[in-house]
């Protein structure tokens, strides 16, 4: 357990920001809790760090969904990673857009173990064509089920999936207004 808690404690101090934050601040305390043999608060300090660090990942993937298309209007992105602790764990990002009365709505699913298991028969060719007509959004593969739904699996980390009630053209137009190179980075 101590060489669990030095590991994450030291990899949690290096990748976080220079400038003190709750988060580096968190990660400060874990490690004065280390320090004095007080595993206990250290683990659920670190844990607590954890949990913000998913959270400003949510925040980030919140950024990388794209702007309204021309014509379209768009709400705030929301993003969580605590609410995706039913599924495991994870990171969640959508945004819903409208014209007139047709809606596209996107979201991004990432960093969860349940999906780390659903990702394979996406990626699958012979499976996925059991889901889906194939379909490719630029070089990205993807998959559109009977009711219009596209799914594309990103660097198998993201699911991202668009659906609502615009067009199978508008759907393909958001998808491919998406810098999958951004995301596949984050």
């Amino acid at each position: 357990m101590k060489a669990y808690a030095a590991a994450l404690a030291a990899v949690l101090i290096f990748s976080a920001p220079l400038q003190a934050d709750e988060i580096s601040d968190t990660i400060q305390e874990a490690l004065a809790a280390y320090h004095k043999g007080d595993l206990a608060h250290t683990k659920q300090t670190l844990d607590y760090a954890s949990q913000l660090i998913a959270s400003k990942n949510a925040e980030n993937l919140k950024t990388l969904l794209p702007a309204p298309l021309a014509g379209w209007s768009a709400e705030d992105g929301e993003a969580q990673a605590a609410g995706m602790a039913m599924f495991g764990g994870g990171l969640q990002a959508s945004r819903v857009y409208t014209k007139g009365d047709q809606t596209v709505e996107m979201s991004f699913i990432g960093d969860s173990p349940l999906l780390a298991q659903f990702i394979p028969m996406l990626s699958n060719p012979a499976l996925a064509g059991a889901m889906g007509k194939p379909l490719r959004v630029g070089t990205q593969m993807a998959l559109e089920d009977k009711n219009g739904e596209i799914k594309m699996v990103v660097a198998n980390r993201f699911l991202v999936t668009i659906s609502g009630t615009g067009s199978r053209d508008d759907k393909l137009a958001y998808a491919k207004a998406i810098d999958l190179e951004a995301l596949a980075k984050l």
